[in-house]
């Protein structure tokens, strides 16, 4: 009768033959690795380092520093389309500015500008706004 209920056989109970062996598993190859998406490798890529020859010295840095460098300093130096995607970086990403820098850039600028428009209509700028609007109207 012992023996009757170690051979017995039915729902989750296979016969013997068929039961999992101890120190073996049943997926021995496991789960496939998740393949990585576009987004997961420009992450990876981005975060290596490479070496960079800077005013400092060589100097270690990731992809990404060394991609942003180089866009701001050719942005710097004048290339159009560099300061274009530079601006539109700047505008996806506004806590990269401070707002005291940009107002002083502002007052820079509106200065420089005055300075221009005395240049150009003499001795103030006022005067020039005055005499482009014809008088008695």
């Amino acid at each position: 009768m012992a023996n009757d209920i170690e051979n017995e056989v039915g729902y989750k109970k296979p016969p013997k033959a068929f039961q999992f062996q101890k120190g073996r598993s049943a997926n021995p190859s496991g789960r496939p690795r998740k393949v990585q998406g576009i987004p997961e490798m420009l992450g990876t890529v981005a975060k290596q380092k490479v070496l960079t020859n800077g005013k400092n010295g060589p100097q270690w840095m990731t992809k990404i520093e060394a991609s942003l460098t180089q866009l701001i300093n050719q942005a710097a130096s004048g290339n159009l389309k560099a300061l274009d995607l530079l601006a539109k970086m700047m505008i996806c990403f506004p806590e990269t500015v401070k707002s005291k820098d940009v107002e002083d850039k502002v007052t820079s600028a509106k200065a420089k500008l005055l300075e221009l428009l005395e240049a150009r209509y003499g001795s103030s700028a006022e005067g020039a706004a005055e005499r482009d609007h014809p008088s008695g109207q």
